[in-house]
């Protein structure tokens, strides 16, 4: 088959490369733009949360937990799909550091996450994360059952709480969400309020809350940052596939141009003879 003809092929494939990571790009582009509109929405939810429970603390001290916990739990959010840089290893590599003794119980969420664990021998419970930002919803539901099921073998003792993920600017960190950080009141009230509930309750009802919206927060950003870490890398994909692009086609039109030169040079040399023949005949 002639050079060119290849060359054209190659060319080909690499035009329907193109059209999968374009179109990888513009997924990834609008999961960042529709992430990052609601992150600070829910960020300030968070933080009401966290002043309504101070709040209520500070008036009605007797409903914070006199005990301690007994062990620590500590939730990695990393990624379910890949091609997204180092967004896993960096999570991985953080986690090696941040966990302060063997009997600390990781769950690992997202399949990409888990198998970087995996590699590196670090004992963890695996489960499925959000691939876009409508599975954050399911993904919650599976973080929370794993935290209940784990509460239930260990005779409803209570777990410290600690999350670790990529927050939207891409840098690992590491958030205590239970217990929770202590604050003060905000002098608001000049008296103590008057609740319609028990202050236990209203207590109990706040930090389900708290601790239900700061693991949507954490997902959410780990989201933001994958998504933010897959546009990098299929723009910078798309810039080299095109790149190559260019110089396949610049070598096929030379190949192109030297087997048209082939071509009218075997069909000169295939009219020479003739040429020659009729020269002869004339000259008799």
């Amino acid at each position: 088959m002639a050079k060119w003809r290849e060359l054209g092929r190659r060319i080909d494939a690499l035009d329907e490369i193109d059209e999968i990571l374009t179109a990888m790009r513009s997924l990834a582009f609008i999961e960042v733009r529709r992430l990052a509109d609601g992150a600070q929405r829910r960020r300030d939810t968070l933080q009401a949360i966290e002043t309504a429970v101070a709040d209520l603390a500070g008036h009605h001290p007797h409903v914070l937990p006199v005990a301690g916990p007994s062990y620590q739990v500590i939730v990695a959010l990393g990624s379910e799909r890949g091609l997204c840089g180092d967004h896993n290893d960096k999570v991985a590599t953080a986690l090696e550091h941040a966990r302060s003794a063997p009997a600390d119980r990781l769950l690992a969420v997202g399949a990409q996450l888990a198998l970087r664990l995996q590699e590196r021998g670090v004992t963890h419970v695996a489960l499925t994360g959000p691939a876009m930002d409508e599975d954050v919803p399911r993904a919650l539901a599976g973080i929370v059952a794993a935290l209940e099921e784990r509460a239930r073998s260990d005779h409803d003792a209570i777990p410290g709480l600690r999350i670790l993920h990529p927050d939207a600017d891409g840098e690992v960190r590491m958030r205590r969400v239970w217990p929770m950080p202590a604050l003060p009141p905000e002098p608001r009230w000049r008296g103590r309020p008057d609740l319609q509930v028990k202050p236990r309750a209203l207590y109990a009802a706040l930090v389900d809350h708290y601790l239900f919206t700061a693991l949507e927060v954490a997902l959410r950003a780990s989201l933001l940052a994958e998504n933010r870490k897959r546009l990098d890398q299929m723009e910078g994909a798309i810039d080299r596939l095109r790149q190559r692009q260019d110089e396949l086609a610049r070598d096929r039109r030379r190949a192109r141009q030297e087997a048209i030169t082939e071509e009218i040079e075997v069909i000169l040399l295939g009219a020479l003879p003739a040429a020659g023949m009729w020269d002869t005949d004339r000259t008799e």
